[in-house]
Parts: structure tokens; C-alpha cells; sequence
């Protein structure tokens, strides 16, 4: 006797429903994260491919398919710019990571500044403690000014103002990789200290 298939008592998943709908939340960029988190083990728990080794090979697939189509939804809604661009493209705005960047000379001023204060500290760390400090003062500016950027994408959007919406998204991918040098630079640097 054949072990029974989970699959014939596991809904199939609806691959063309919004991230959102997946995991049962509001359609909206305010996201509760520890909810996300919950309904993401339990699809991952209700999906997995493991739960479905006994079954034919038809059944594996779209098990491996639900996880991947999971595991996609879960990466998008959980990081702010990917939310962001998400809810964008579900309103039909479209992005081309090719061409698309912001042309905000002020904006781009501030981030060479940011970027070459992150310079200054690796570039003097004869004091490893006094580049920690002034990599954690540029890593404190870069959280409050996405916050920031996070606030303004959530006015534009909630007014429909999906242009500025956008322009909001294009500028967060820059404090990302800010946020990812200030976070490399700084396990650097405590790695010397210790």
C-alpha cells in the first residue's frame, strides 16, 4: 500500500493571487512583520517538497513550484523596497533596472557625500574604535533617511501618486547598498577591534 499523497489534501496554490492574498494580509506597504513571518512557515510547513517525496512526479513538481512561488512572495513583501516596487507593479507601474535610476542632483550629491564619509573611516582606521564610531554616525543618517524614504513612498502611494511613488522606490535602492556597505564596513571593523 502506497503512503497517501499530501497533495490531494493540500489545496493547490493559485500562483496568479498578489503576495499579499498568499499570506493574508491588507494590500497596503504598513506590513506586520511577525504576521508575515507566521503565515510563511505555515505555507512552507503545508508546501514543502518533503512532504511530498512518496508522491508521483507531477505532485513533486508543483510542491517545488509552491515553494519557490513562496519563497518569492516572501522575499518581496518582507524587504520595504521590494514591498514598495510590488505594490507599484500590481497598480501596472512599470521598472527597467537597466535604465531606471533617479535624477535628483541633490539626492545623488548626498549619497557621493555618504558614501566617501565611509571612505574616510576605513581609510583612517588607525583607530579602529574612531572608524567604528564615525561608520555607525554615517550607518545612523542612512536608517533615518530610508525611513524617511519609506514614509514619502507610503504618502505618494496612498494618494496615487504612483510617479512620486516610484521616484521614492529608485532612491531606497540606494541606501540598500549604503546599508549593506555601512554593515560590511562595520564587521570589518569590529573584527580588528577584536
Amino acid at each position: 500500500m502506497t503512503p497517501p499523497h499530501f497533495l490531494t489534501i493540500t489545496p493547490m496554490l493559485d500562483f496568479n493571487q498578489s503576495y499579499f492574498k498568499l499570506f493574508g494580509l491588507s494590500e497596503q506597504f504598513a506590513l506586520d512583520s511577525s504576521a508575515l513571518a507566521t503565515a510563511f512557515r505555515e505555507l512552507q510547513a503545508q508546501y514543502h517538497p518533503d512532504r511530498f517525496v512518496n508522491a508521483d512526479d507531477k505532485e513533486r513538481r508543483v510542491a517545488v513550484q509552491s515553494t519557490g512561488f513562496i519563497n518569492e512572495a516572501h522575499e518581496a513583501l518582507k524587504a520595504p523596497r521590494l514591498r514598495a516596487r510590488y505594490l507599484l507593479t500590481l497598480k501596472g507601474i512599470e521598472f527597467d533596472d537597466e535604465i531606471d535610476t533617479t535624477s535628483d542632483g541633490m539626492f545623488l550629491m548626498q549619497q557621493m557625500e555618504m558614501r566617501e564619509a565611509l571612505e574616510d573611516a576605513q581609510n583612517s582606521s588607525e583607530n579602529p574604535e574612531e572608524a567604528l564610531d564615525a561608520v555607525e554616525k554615517v550607518g545612523k543618517e542612512v536608517r533615518s533617511l530610508s525611513q524617511s524614504l519609506q514614509n514619502d513612498f507610503e504618502r505618494h502611494y496612498d494618494v496615487e501618486d504612483f510617479n512620486a511613488a516610484k521616484e521614492a522606490v529608485l532612491k531606497m535602492k540606494f541606501f540598500e547598498r549604503l546599508s549593506n556597505e555601512v554593515k560590511t564596513l562595520t564587521e570589518k571593523l569590529e573584527d580588528e577591534m577584536f
